[in-house]
Formats: structure tokens, C-alpha cells, sequence
């Protein structure tokens, strides 16, 4: 047993390393290293490593989650069972392509609308109640009729949730198909 974790880990470092040396953008890499390790815990470690310890790997790893519809879950994203600074990626599936790029003039009109707050009921988490214990860190923007089914970036389809209920949702959702 000890010796097969010890070769899966050694495995894993020199697959690291491999792809550390490429040239490339860190978000390339990142998502390369997170494809080659589906359903694998990953740790902030090894993605900073991969990274060469340049400070927007986190930030490429959320774009990669919110902006490129990789399912990357997180402690914070609502995943209880990982221990803080694990990434995991759930699925080696981006999300359906749609425009993922809501005009600034509708999200503030949405937020504006939702009072700044997540509109899930018992929720009404807004940033001032950020706290390093709760899992909750930004609002998002959920589309009631998602894109794939013809819903569209309009101030009436869309609702502000926090990250813990708008990864909620899309869970509940990829279920029930």
C-alpha cells in the first residue's frame, strides 16, 4: 500500500515537473495539470509549484472555474469534504460553450436589484459578513434559464448568489439531467 502511493506520488511530481518546464501561459498549464489528475485531490502547493510561484496562479484557477466552465470545486465552493487550499476537478468536461461574459451594465443592474446580496432563502449573505470561517467569499451571478436551454444575459434571467449557493445550484442541476 505505502509503496503504490509512494510511485502515484512520485508519478504525480515528475507529471508536475513535465509540465512545468513547457512553454506556455500558467492558466494553460494549470488546466493541463488538472486534466492529467481528474477526481484527484491537488493541492495550492502543487499549483503554485506548477506555476513558479507567479501570485495569479489562484486567480487563473477561478478564471478557469467561473470564466471557462471547468468544474474545479473547492472547500470553499461548497465542498465540505476537502480540507482548505485543495482543488479538485470533478469532471474532465468543460461546461456547455455560451457567452460566459455578462456586459458589466446588466451585472450591476442585477446586483443593484438583489440589494448586493444572495437572493437563496436563509442566505442573504453580502460581502461585510466575509469571514474566514464561512465558505462564502463573493457573490455570483446564476442564469435562472441557463444558455443551453436559450437563456440569455438579461437583468430578468439572472440572480445574485453567493459562490456556496451558486455551486449548489449548478450541482443540483447537472443531477437532474
Amino acid at each position: 500500500m505505502r509503496a503504490d502511493q509512494d510511485r502515484q506520488a512520485a508519478h504525480r511530481w515528475n507529471v508536475l515537473n513535465e509540465i512545468r518546464k513547457k512553454r506556455g501561459s500558467v492558466t494553460d498549464k494549470l488546466l493541463e495539470y488538472f486534466r492529467k489528475n481528474v477526481g484527484q485531490e491537488i493541492s495550492g502547493e502543487e499549483l503554485k509549484y506548477l506555476a513558479k510561484d507567479k501570485k495569479e496562479w489562484a486567480r487563473r484557477v477561478r478564471e478557469l472555474r467561473t470564466e471557462q466552465g471547468w468544474p474545479i470545486v473547492t472547500k470553499n465552493s461548497g465542498r465540505d469534504d476537502l480540507a482548505v487550499g485543495v482543488y479538485v476537478l470533478e469532471e474532465d468536461r468543460q461546461a456547455f460553450e455560451h457567452d460566459r461574459s455578462i456586459p458589466d451594465s446588466i451585472r450591476v443592474a442585477v446586483l443593484q436589484r438583489d440589494s448586493f446580496k444572495c437572493v437563496e432563502p436563509n442566505c442573504g449573505w453580502h460581502r461585510a459578513m466575509l469571514s474566514p470561517d464561512d465558505p462564502r467569499k463573493m457573490l455570483e451571478l446564476h442564469h435562472i434559464q441557463h444558455h443551453r436551454h436559450r437563456g440569455e444575459n438579461a437583468i430578468d434571467n439572472l440572480v445574485t448568489l453567493c459562490n456556496v449557493h451558486h455551486d449548489e445550484r449548478h450541482r443540483n442541476t447537472r443531477r437532474a439531467l
